[in-house]
This record gives structure tokens, C-alpha cells and sequence, in this order.
């Protein structure tokens, strides 16, 4: 809403709510909002957070949550068949603990990042490093089954 003060120049009337960026997290990030993406070329560069997040995005992060619960159970199977050791040192000791604490936490951990990286959806890194994960977890499970197999 805008007064007229002189010819042509126009104040406006109440508080503009872009002098602050969107905040990471906000009242929107859970109960939803309207924006999908910023409407200026100059604002895309600088205001990353948005309020809805796509179904494109969704189905990216159910498939890297389920790639990772697939890699953990394969792992889990092929060192009770005593063909391979953990190789990640901070998951080979809570395996020591127990699986039930191994699946927990790999699980717990996969999606924290994942939440972290739903956040940050905008940013260019996130960007690439969702579809290379992808990539790579199927490259993993491709040799675990091949391992299984053998």
C-alpha cells in the first residue's frame, strides 16, 4: 500500500517485510506457506529459503532414506556371512554396541543430513550432491549384492 508525497514518488505506507531475508527456519518451514521460488533473478541469489518444497524434492529424499535402510541391511548381512568388515570407523562401533544402535543410528544420522539438505534445497551444492548421492548409493548397493552373490 502506497501514498503518493509528490508527483510520482510514492512511500510506502506500512513496514516492507523484505528488509529481512526469509529465516531458515520459520513458522512456514512446518506448517506451510505459499512461496515455491523467488520471483527476481537478483533474489535468487540471495534468498534461498522458500516455503514449499516440490514433490520432485520429496521423492529425492524418500529414495536416499531408503537407499541408506537397503545399504544397512546389506551391510548387516554380508558381516553375518563373514565376507566383509565395517569400514567406517564411528558406525563399526556402534555395530560393537549392537545392531539394533547400528540401524538407529545410521538411520538418525542419514536423516538429520537429509533434513539439513531439504533446508538448504536452493543452495548449489545441495543441488548436485543429491543426485551424485544417489548415484553412489546405488553404485554401493550394486556391489554389496554383487558381494552377497559371490
Amino acid at each position: 500500500m502506497s501514498k503518493p508525497v509528490n508527483e510520482g514518488i510514492y512511500v510506502r505506507a506500512l513496514w516492507d517485510r523484505r528488509e529481512r531475508p526469509t529465516p531458515v527456519i520459520s513458522r512456514y518451514t512446518f506448517w506451510g506457506g505459499k512461496r515455491k521460488t523467488s520471483r527476481r533473478a537478483e533474489d535468487r541469489k540471495r534468498h534461498i529459503f522458500v516455503d514449499v518444497y516440490s514433490t520432485r524434492l520429496l521423492i529425492v529424499i524418500l529414495t536416499l532414506l531408503t537407499l541408506s535402510c537397503l545399504d544397512a541391511v546389506l551391510t548387516l548381512s554380508l558381516i553375518e556371512k563373514g565376507s566383509v568388515v565395517e569400514a567406517n570407523p564411528v558406525m563399526a562401533f556402534f555395530l560393537d554396541v549392537g545392531v539394533f544402535h547400528f540401524s538407529l543410528i545410521k538411520f538418525v544420522i542419514t536423516a538429520v543430513a537429509l533434513i539439513v539438505l531439504c533446508v538448504f534445497k536452493n543452495v548449489n551444492i545441495t543441488r548436485i550432491g543429491l543426485p551424485v548421492a544417489i548415484q553412489i548409493y546405488l553404485a554401493v548397493i550394486i556391489y554389496e549384492i554383487y558381494l552377497y552373490m559371490s
